[in-house]
């Protein structure tokens, strides 16, 4: 079970969210929704470690993650609107690494064929369109499993079949034990699980 607990954030003096509050379990998907600028990345990146919320806990088994933050973050997958890949490096050498990093490389030919990628595999990033950059994005949840995925509107660029793709993927990682939460205004991926919208809790910076 993932709680967030009465979490709060600031940026330059302004609230941007406050007396945030939900829990979800594995085999489960939290869609978060709300227009921009009301801290839906920014909720997603705090989850993941890469920023700091104001005020509040995220628990994870019943337990602050700030005492095993690290190890958390080993099994927490987070893709966001910048691109981490390297456009020198082909898709293969920008998967390769990141698996080397998971110690995951079995599992990179089965995320190259998921995505489609396979004649892809050798073309330099910086040569793909933005389409193709994002499966090989995306194609990091195969090649480093990870129980939590953290994903920040991931059907931006894709096509009908790269999001097709997409949705079946999180299907079945929530049927896996796992659990996803993301953020995304496209309607198809609405029923995958519960809904919370951000604005729901504006009505606490006054």
């Amino acid at each position: 079970m993932l709680t967030i607990d009465n979490l709060s954030l600031f940026k330059d003096d302004k609230k941007i969210f406050s007396a945030l509050g939900f829990s979800v379990s594995i085999n489960s998907a939290l869609i978060i929704r709300g227009r921009n600028g009301c801290g839906k990345t920014s909720l997603l990146k705090i989850i993941a470690g890469i920023s700091d919320a104001t005020s509040g806990r995220i628990l994870w088994g019943g337990e602050d993650v700030k005492n095993f933050r690290a190890d958390f973050n080993g099994d927490t997958q987070f893709i966001g609107h910048k691109n981490f890949l390297k456009p020198e490096l082909t898709a293969f050498e920008n998967l390769r690494f990141y698996s080397k990093l998971s110690d995951t490389e079995m599992a990179l030919d089965s995320a190259l064929n998921f995505f489609e990628l396979q004649n892809f595999a050798d073309e330099k990033i910086k040569k793909l369109s933005a389409g193709w950059q994002k499966r090989v994005m995306l194609a990091k949840l195969l090649a480093c499993p990870a129980t939590i995925w953290l994903l920040d509107e991931p059907s931006n660029n894709l096509d009908k079949d790269g999001k097709e793709k997409l949705y079946g993927l999180i299907k079945t990682r929530i049927k896996e034990d796992g659990l996803v939460i993301m953020t995304t205004h496209d309607e198809m991926f609405f029923d995958l699980g519960h809904r919370l919208n951000l604005e729901d809790f504006e009505q606490f910076l006054r």
